[in-house]
C-alpha cells in the first residue's frame, strides 16, 4: 500500500519528466528554427547577382535605335563601309539602310552563321563548312570548297586580298586569298613559336582586324584575345578571367568583338551578357550596355560598328538590331 509520501514523490518525478519533456521540445525547435534561418541566409551561398551590376560611371553608352526583324532566328550581322547593315537568319539575308529600312533580301538556301563585306560590297557567307559569295544585288559568285565533317565556321573578316574565317569546329583560323584558296592555318599549338592553342568548347569563336591590318582572334576557353600577324606570328595577347567587370568569366567569353576605327575593342558576353569597350592595351574603358539591358539567358550577342562609332548589336531574343551611341562621341 502506497503512502501519501510516496504518491508525492511519483507525482513531483513526472511533473520533473514532463517539464524536461517540453523543454527539449522548444528549444529543439528553436533550433531547427535557427538551423533553418542560418540556411536561408547562408553568406556562403553562390550568387552571380553582385557582378551583374554595373558602376553607372562606366555606362557611357545609350540606346538609339532598336529595329525589330521578321527571322525566326538570326545569325550574324555585319556593317558595310557604307554604313548598310547585313543581317544573316532563316537561310537569307536581309539588308538594310542605316535607318533599319529594308532594301533587299538574299535567299541562300541554308542559314549563314557568319558574314562579312568588302569594299567592293560583296557579301561572304560562313555555311556549317563552307563559305559562299554574293555580291550586293544578291548573285552568288562563287561556292568555295568544304573544309570537311569537322568544321564549323563561325566568324568572317575581309583585309584586303585575303579573308580569315574562324574554325570554331577545328579551333583554328583559316586564311583564304579572294579566288578561295587556303593559304594558312592560323592559331594552332605550336610551342616553337610560343602558340598556346585555341580552346573553343562552344560555338563562339570570333575573329577581327584592327586599323593597322593586324588579326586579333578569341581564344574564349582562355578568356583572351591574341593578335597575329597575316602570316600567322603571334605579336601578343591580352585578357583576363575574372567575374568582374573588367574581365571574362563563364567557359567561353567573350564570345564575339569587333574594333573601332581608333583600335578600340567592342566585346561581348554570355552567362552575364553585356557589352564592353577595352583601350588598345586591353584595359576596360567603358560599358555600352549592362546585363540588366537584355532578356535573362541571352546569348549570342554579335556586334558590329559603322563609320561613325555606333555599336550595333544583333539581339537574338528580342529578334531585333540594337544600335548604341556613345554619350560624349568627342571624349
Amino acid at each position: 500500500m502506497s503512502t501519501p509520501k510516496r504518491k508525492n514523490d511519483r507525482l513531483l518525478l513526472w511533473i520533473i519528466i514532463g517539464i524536461s519533456v517540453i523543454g527539449n521540445i522548444y528549444f529543439g525547435y528553436r533550433a531547427i528554427s535557427e538551423n533553418t534561418k542560418t540556411i536561408q541566409e547562408n553568406p556562403y551561398e553562390y550568387s552571380i547577382e553582385h557582378f551583374k551590376k554595373v558602376d553607372a560611371g562606366l555606362l557611357q553608352y545609350s540606346e538609339i535605335n532598336q529595329i525589330p526583324l521578321c527571322f525566326q532566328q538570326v545569325s550574324g550581322i555585319a556593317v558595310g563601309f557604307d554604313n548598310t547593315m547585313y543581317v544573316t537568319g532563316d537561310a537569307s539575308v536581309l539588308i538594310m539602310d542605316n535607318d533599319g529600312q529594308a532594301q533587299t533580301t538574299i535567299s541562300t538556301g541554308e542559314t549563314a552563321f557568319c558574314l562579312a563585306v568588302d569594299l567592293n560590297g560583296d557579301l561572304y557567307l560562313g555555311m556549317d563548312d563552307h563559305i559562299e559569295l554574293y555580291d550586293r544585288d544578291g548573285a552568288k559568285k562563287a561556292h568555295w570548297e568544304s573544309l570537311g565533317d569537322t568544321a564549323l565556321l563561325t566568324s568572317i573578316t575581309v583585309s584586303g586580298d585575303n579573308v580569315f574565317v574562324a574554325d570554331a569546329g577545328n579551333r583554328f583560323v583559316w586564311k583564304y586569298d579572294k579566288s578561295g584558296n587556303v593559304l594558312l592555318k592560323i592559331g594552332e599549338k605550336n610551342e616553337s613559336k610560343d602558340i598556346p592553342g585555341c580552346i573553343v568548347p562552344s560555338r563562339f569563336f570570333d575573329v577581327s582586324i584592327d586599323p593597322d591590318g593586324f588579326l586579333w582572334v578569341v581564344n574564349p576557353g582562355r578568356h583572351s584575345l591574341e593578335n597575329y600577324t597575316q602570316d600567322g606570328d603571334l605579336r601578343t595577347s591580352w585578357g583576363v578571367y575574372s567575374m568582374g567587370i573588367e574581365g571574362f568569366c563563364g567557359c567561353c567569353n567573350p564570345s564575339h568583338i569587333t574594333i573601332l576605327d581608333d583600335g578600340k575593342f567592342i566585346t561581348s558576353e554570355k552567362g552575364i551578357p553585356r557589352i564592353k569597350v577595352y583601350n588598345r592595351l586591353g584595359n576596360l574603358e567603358s560599358v555600352v550596355a549592362g546585363p540588366d539591358q537584355f532578356i535573362e539567358g541571352t546569348e549570342g550577342l554579335d556586334v558590329a560598328k559603322d563609320s561613325n562609332g555606333r555599336i550595333y548589336v544583333l539581339d537574338p531574343m528580342k529578334n531585333a538590331v540594337r544600335i548604341f551611341e556613345k554619350n560624349n562621341p568627342g571624349v
